[in-house]
């Protein structure tokens, strides 16, 4: 616009000045070197009119040019970006039909100019590893890395891809690069459930559980259960790495939470007799016996080597007078008067647990008694009875 109101003002110009200029031609001579041009002042004006103009029209003619180019490239890059968008697209579904080396390919190929790069790649890297081409997979996983600058979802997504290959370490690894508040993820809690015990780290799976629980990963049944076999696996490690004195000193720094849980007891119980240390195994059995008649904790009472039995003959049968039909402990009581060659004893209490609840361990015990007592056919008759059983 500026320019067309300069381009009027000279016509105006040249309207009122050139017939006053028409009668004083004058002259403008112009010298260059060897060179000289001379012409009139009304021939000077014109071209230099003529000029303008040509500029005007050689600047408007650049403009042109200059944006017919750049909207044919943003038309070109927009298509090849469309493009890319629709591959990285018919990638994704090709990964979910399971057709890998063709999500790989489409999804690779688009990664340059997709919206999400690192989308691409990872794709690409999960598609690789289904192939078995781990080499691939690693590449993928190295330039997601590098676009997204050791992003969270890259070193999740290779962990899961480390876990899905059964390479727990590489994977525990992956998971301790995240940031702290990625830790708390779910995703990252269920890969831990199980990298952990793979690992052995059971003091960290059992810090887990309780999380996971929470959370709602597990529910309650498999977190007794796992806290349970977590806790013999680390009372186990401990007796065996580091003797009786861990497991006692593990023991005592327990929440008094999971203490009362008698398999948790069980488990601490049994790490010592491992140690050889069975003398305090009695010792926290005993305490524990005396609060919670568990049958758990009876079966335990059997595994011990004790030098002298009396001191817990004497406490069991104490107990029998308080829980005079509790068919375990009455077993138990009679193992401990076989093992101390009281035939008579053991066989009659052998017989009154049978009355309560018959079992394998009756059976075998009233074998033995009676083997012992030179009967033989009563002996295999009660061998039969507990295989049977």
């Amino acid at each position: 616009m500026v320019k067309i109101i300069i381009l009027l003002v000279c016509i105006a110009l040249g309207l009122a000045l050139g017939p006053q200029l028409a009668g004083n031609k004058g002259y403008v001579l112009i010298a260059f070197d060897n060179y000289t041009i001379e012409m009139s002042v009304t021939s000077a004006i014109f071209l230099s009119f003529i000029c303008f103009c040509v500029l005007l029209l050689s600047l408007w003619l650049a403009r042109w040019l200059w944006l017919s180019f750049s909207r044919s490239g943003a038309w070109w890059g927009h298509r090849r970006k469309q493009k890319a968008n629709s591959h990285t697209q018919q990638g994704m579904l090709a990964m979910m039909r399971g057709d890998y080396q063709s999500a790989e390919k489409l999804v690779s190929k688009a990664a340059n100019l997709s919206d999400a790069p690192a989308l691409n790649y990872l794709t690409a890297a999960e598609a690789a590893q289904e192939q078995g081409q781990d080499k691939k997979r690693d590449k993928y996983l190295e330039q997601a890395t590098r676009i997204t600058n050791n992003d969270a979802a890259v070193l999740i997504t290779q962990a899961r891809l480390q876990l899905k290959q059964q390479n727990y370490s590489a994977a525990l690894s992956s998971i301790e690069q995240l940031p702290h508040e990625n830790l708390k993820q779910d995703a990252v809690k269920r890969m831990l459930l199980t990298i952990l015990p793979e690992l052995s780290l059971w003091q960290r799976y059992i810090d887990l559980l309780p999380l996971a629980l929470k959370a709602g990963l597990i529910d309650s049944d498999h977190y007794q259960t796992q806290l349970s076999s977590a806790y013999k696996s680390l009372f186990l490690e401990l007796a065996n790495s580091q003797g009786s004195d861990a497991v006692a000193k593990h023991w005592n720094g327990m929440p008094r939470k999971q203490k009362k849980q008698m398999a948790i007891a069980a488990a601490a119980c049994r790490a010592l007799i491992s140690a050889g240390d069975n003398a305090a195994a009695y010792q926290l059995l005993g305490d524990l016996i005396n609060r919670n008649l568990d049958s758990e904790l009876l079966e335990v009472a059997a595994e011990l080597h004790l030098n002298d039995v009396h001191p817990l003959l004497q406490q069991l049968s104490s107990l029998r007078r308080k829980h005079p039909e509790n068919a375990a402990l009455l077993r138990l009581i009679a193992q401990l008067h076989l093992q101390q060659q009281q035939w008579e004893e053991a066989k009659a209490l052998f017989e009154e647990s049978m009355k309560l609840a018959p079992s394998a361990e009756c059976y075998q015990g009233l074998a033995e008694v009676h083997r012992q007592l030179d009967e033989p056919e009563q002996a295999i008759h009660y061998y039969r009875q507990a295989l049977a059983i």
